[in-house]
């Protein structure tokens, strides 16, 4: 599920992220978010992540660096999290705390100083 709010595209996750659904969710992140400057991948409603599930956040994380768009995560439940805890991923990608987004989503001159 996406929406946009003010000129950010929320992408939500749900369920399982794995080998089996990992192709349908990356078509679905692409066609949500193409030509948006702006992503928030949330991960709040994933139950599951396997290798491939953390390869596609990667992979995604990268693509945002190298073609110039903004990419943050909202973390998920902590189970699940910790898959990216011990592959040492999360130092490495731009997740958000909830200030963070709040002021993400606030609107200019609406954001906390």
């Amino acid at each position: 599920m996406a929406r946009t709010e003010r000129d950010v595209v929320h992408v939500c996750l749900f369920g399982e992220v794995a080998i089996d659904t990992v192709g349908q969710i990356r078509e679905q992140f692409e066609s949500s978010t193409a030509g948006a400057n702006r992503v928030v991948l949330d991960l709040s409603g994933v139950t599951f992540l396997d290798s491939t599930g953390l390869q596609m956040v990667l992979e995604t994380d990268a693509a945002a660096r190298a073609d110039g768009w903004e990419l943050r995560l909202i973390g998920a439940p902590a189970d699940v999290q910790r898959v990216f805890d011990l592959t040492g991923a999360r130092a490495r990608l731009p997740f958000l705390t909830a200030r963070q987004l709040s002021a993400l989503l606030a609107a200019p001159g609406d954001a906390p100083a």
